[in-house]
């Protein structure tokens, strides 16, 4: 079998495994990934592809490696905007006191704890948390080694060059010049979830979900069962937020376009 049947072949074994495509416009990402797990354990191309397929914890760990994604704090800073000045208000109106929040396709974790972030601010300053008011952020990702690095909190003086000098003193601690980590009272409101977006987690009364750059890797049916998923997991007037490249537009009508002062949002029909 030549090297482009062997690629070819990879990528369906990825598609099938966690429905992420890869074809003409984006090969060479898995590409540029295959080359890396080739050099480190020494391999021609065709013995590491038969290794993922008779090595479950390879073909695992092969999966993580190729869907572990690019993510920063407060990435699309008028989408944080718009959800604390329109959508966040728009929740805890119609809210029994509780709020969940969903961060599909967490990565590394700088999503769910901006969102952490933004959140406690708004209700700490509006006086929320003195009426009952609390919320918990429910954040998933299919690769395990990012949902590590999520859960110890720990970043770089370059990952958080976007986070306020308010921010970094409140929500996180310097370990030295050049490392922060997210304080213990932040951490409590997020609950890591290893998970498949493609199946249905299970969890339920969701009040917005943020999935922002994932859809854009499925075809249109597995976009479907994930959009599916999204809408059996929220309740009635959830909000669904986007990258800005994605849309519904011709796939999934459950969600309803809204157009708001800082961009478009989804809501649960």
């Amino acid at each position: 079998m030549d090297e482009v049947n062997i690629i070819n072949n990879i990528a369906e074994i990825v598609y099938k495994t966690c429905g992420i495509v890869f074809k003409e416009s984006n090969i060479s990402v898995l590409k540029s990934r295959l080359d890396a797990k080739i050099k480190e354990k020494k391999l021609p191309i065709d013995k590491y592809y038969e290794l993922l397929t008779t090595d479950k914890n390879e073909l695992n760990s092969f999966v993580d490696f190729v869907t572990t994604n690019f993510t920063s704090f407060f990435r699309n800073e008028r989408q944080f905007e718009m959800y604390e000045n329109e959508i966040l208000p728009e929740i805890i109106k119609n809210s029994d006191k509780k709020i969940k929040i969903w961060s599909a396709g967490c990565s590394t974790g700088e999503e769910p704890y901006t969102i952490a972030m933004v959140t406690y601010e708004y209700m700490e300053k509006n006086g929320f948390f003195n009426k009952g008011f609390d919320f918990e952020i429910v954040a998933s990702d299919i690769s395990l080694e990012s949902l590590f690095i999520a859960k110890e909190g720990k970043y770089s003086g370059k990952s958080v060059t976007k986070v306020s000098n308010i921010y970094l003193q409140k929500y996180f601690d310097s370990v030295s010049n050049d490392i922060f980590i997210i304080k213990d009272f932040l951490k409590k409101k997020i609950k890591f979830d290893l998970h498949n977006l493609i199946y249905d987690n299970g969890i339920r009364d969701i009040d917005c979900v943020f999935c922002r750059n994932v859809i854009i890797y499925f075809d249109e049916d597995v976009q479907r069962k994930v959009l599916e998923n999204f809408y059996i997991s929220t309740k009635k007037n959830a909000y669904l937020l986007l990258g800005h490249s994605e849309s519904l537009f011709g796939i999934y009508e459950k969600f309803k376009p809204v157009t708001l002062n800082n961009g478009v949002a989804y809501v649960k029909d």
